[in-house]
C-alpha cells in the first residue's frame, strides 16, 4: 500500500533558506503538516510572483494587554479583555508570527486554548506574571516569586531588572535587585525547567545576568561592548525591541504619553540601534520582539524585521533573527526553517523581504501556513485547487 499523497503543493514562490539564500522552488507539505522532500500534492497552491518566509517569532510582545497603559486595561471587564485578547491572536497569526513569546500577562489557560485550537493564534510560550521592582528583597523572596511562576505554568521568568523611558540619564541603569537575587531566579528557573527572560537596559544587572545564566536580555539599550562579548560568549541571545520606542516618540509628540522627555526617547532610540549594530558585529545572536501591547499594534508586529534592517542589519540577518534565531530561542528544532521535515510554517509575501518597506506593511503578508493548514490567504489569491493526476 502506497503512503498517502502530500496534502499541498506551493509552486511558483521564491523561497528564502538557511544560507540566506533565495531560490524559486515547489515546496509540498505531507498530510503530517511537515515538508516533504518531494511528491504532488492533492491541493496546489498558485504562489507565482510571492516570497515566502518560515513562520515569525517574536520573542517579546504583551498578547493579553490591549492598552498602552495598566488603568485603561483594569477599567475593563473581563469579557472585554478576552474578546481583544482573541482578536490579538487572531490578527498576529494573520500577520505572520507563529510564535509568539509573551513576557508577562498571558496564563497558562491561553496557552492551552490555542495549543488546542479553541483560538486561533500563534504557539505561545509564556512568562504568566513580570517579576520587578515590588518583589525585591532577598535571595530566598525571589525563590519564591520563580517557584509561584512557575507553578502558574510559566516557561520563562520575566525579571524587570531596571527602569524605562520616563527614567532619566544613567538612573536608568539602576538595578532593581541584588546580584544575590538575580542568581537565586536563574538557579530556581533551571530547577524547574523554566529559563530567565531579563529586561535590561544594561549596567550591574545585565552583568550578573549574564554571569548567572539567564538566557536572553530584552531590550540592552545602554549594554557596552564588553557586555556583548560577554553575553555572546554565554550563549545569551539579544532581544531588541526597537519599534516600541518609535510608538512612545510619536506619542510624545502627539501630547499623548506624559513622563518621557522628546530629546530623552530620540537619544534612547540611537542607542538602542547602536547596540543592535554592536551586537551583530560582536556575534551576539538577535531576535526579534515587538514588545506590542494595543490592538493597532497586533498584527504588525513584522515591522520589527524592517526596524532591524534600517538600524543597519543586513536583510537576511534580520530574517535569520526572525526565522532561525527565534526558533534557536524556543528551543523548537522543528521550526524555523524551509526544509523537508521541518513543520510546515510559512509566510508568504507579495514583495521583496529584504526591502524593509515590505514589512512596514501588514497588507503584503498574503498568505499564512500552520502547521501545513492555511490559516490565512489574501482574499484576491487563487484558492487551492485539487491536483489533476493520470490514472494510466
Amino acid at each position: 500500500m502506497s503512503p498517502p499523497a502530500p496534502a499541498l503543493e506551493i509552486v511558483g514562490a521564491t523561497m528564502f533558506g538557511l544560507d540566506g539564500l533565495f531560490e524559486q522552488r515547489t515546496l509540498v507539505v505531507d498530510e503530517a503538516g511537515r515538508f516533504a522532500a518531494g511528491g504532488d500534492g492533492r491541493l496546489v497552491l498558485d504562489a507565482a510572483g510571492l516570497w515566502a518566509i518560515p513562520g515569525v517569532y517574536d520573542c517579546h510582545s504583551h498578547i493579553t494587554w490591549n492598552d498602552f497603559h495598566h488603568d485603561q486595561r483594569e477599567r475593563k471587564s473581563q469579557a472585554q479583555r478576552d474578546r481583544e485578547t482573541a482578536d490579538a491572536l487572531a490578527a498576529t497569526l494573520r500577520g505572520g508570527v507563529l510564535n509568539l513569546r509573551d513576557a508577562g500577562g498571558a496564563p497558562k489557560s491561553l496557552q492551552d486554548a490555542v495549543a488546542s485550537g479553541a483560538l486561533a493564534g500563534p504557539r505561545l510560550q509564556i512568562s504568566v506574571e513580570m517579576i520587578g521592582a515590588t518583589h525585591a528583597g532577598t535571595a530566598d523572596t525571589m525563590r519564591g516569586h520563580v517557584e509561584a511562576a512557575i507553578g502558574l505554568g510559566a516557561q520563562w521568568i520575566k525579571l524587570v531588572a531596571t527602569a524605562g523611558s520616563s527614567t532619566p540619564g544613567d538612573a536608568v541603569l539602576a538595578s532593581n535587585f541584588s546580584e544575590a537575587e538575580i542568581k537565586a531566579a536563574a538557579e530556581t528557573a533551571a530547577e524547574g525547567g523554566a529559563r530567565v527572560m531579563i529586561h535590561t537596559w544594561g549596567g550591574d544587572s545585565a552583568d550578573w545576568a549574564i554571569e548567572h545564566g539567564a538566557t536572553s536580555i530584552e531590550h540592552g539599550i545602554y549594554l557596552t561592548p564588553t557586555q556583548v562579548r560577554a553575553a555572546a560568549a554565554a550563549g545569551m541571545t539579544f532581544v531588541p525591541t526597537i519599534t516600541i520606542y518609535r510608538h512612545v516618540r510619536d506619542m510624545v509628540l502627539a501630547g499623548q504619553l506624559d513622563g518621557v522627555a522628546f530629546g530623552r526617547i530620540v537619544a534612547v532610540i540611537a542607542a538602542h540601534e547602536d547596540v543592535v549594530q554592536l551586537a551583530d558585529r560582536e556575534g551576539l545572536p538577535l531576535a526579534i520582539g515587538s514588545d506590542f501591547t494595543t490592538p493597532q499594534q497586533h498584527g504588525t508586529n513584522l515591522i520589527e524585521i524592517a526596524a532591524l534592517i534600517r538600524a543597519g542589519i543586513a536583510p537576511v540577518t534580520a530574517l535569520l533573527a526572525a526565522t532561525a534565531h527565534g526558533a534557536a530561542l524556543f528551543g523548537d528544532a522543528d521550526g524555523g526553517r524551509i526544509e523537508p521535515g521541518a513543520r510546515a510554517d510559512l509566510v508568504l509575501l507579495s514583495a521583496d523581504p529584504t526591502e524593509p518597506a515590505t514589512f512596514e506593511d501588514p497588507a503584503h503578508v498574503v498568505g499564512v501556513l500552520k502547521d501545513g493548514r492555511l490559516a490565512y490567504l489574501d482574499p484576491a489569491l487563487p484558492r487551492p485547487t485539487p491536483q489533476e493526476r493520470s490514472h494510466s
